[in-house]
Parts: C-alpha cells; sequence; structure tokens
C-alpha cells in the first residue's frame, strides 16, 4: 500500500495554478516523487524540488 502523503495549503494552491486537465498528472508525480525522498508531507519546498528534477530529466531526453 502507497503512503499517505499531506499536502500543504501552500502547495495545493500551487498545483491550482496546473491547468485543470493536468492537475492529476502534475499531483501524481509530486506525490511519488515525496514518497521517493520519504518526505511526510507536500509542501512548497517539495513540490518545486519535484519540478525541478522533472525540468531537468525534459532536457536530458
Amino acid at each position: 500500500m502507497s503512503k499517505l502523503v499531506v499536502w500543504t495549503v501552500e502547495a495545493e494552491s500551487k498545483l491550482k495554478e496546473i491547468p485543470f486537465w493536468g492537475r492529476f498528472l502534475v499531483r501524481r508525480e509530486v506525490e511519488k516523487f515525496a514518497r521517493g525522498i520519504d518526505a511526510k508531507e507536500i509542501n512548497l519546498e517539495v513540490y518545486d524540488l519535484a519540478n525541478q528534477k522533472w525540468l531537468s530529466s525534459q532536457k536530458n531526453s
């Protein structure tokens, strides 16, 4: 079973800046990243780190 990861209000607000049709994918990837670093919550720092990792992977592909 997957670990439950809690989102802070600030991180949820940042997620809402993503168009509705893309939020599910972004939420899934950020939560996967957070579990990978054993984060108990997704705050702005974790959200930004996940975003940076994703952007970095896009540059290298």
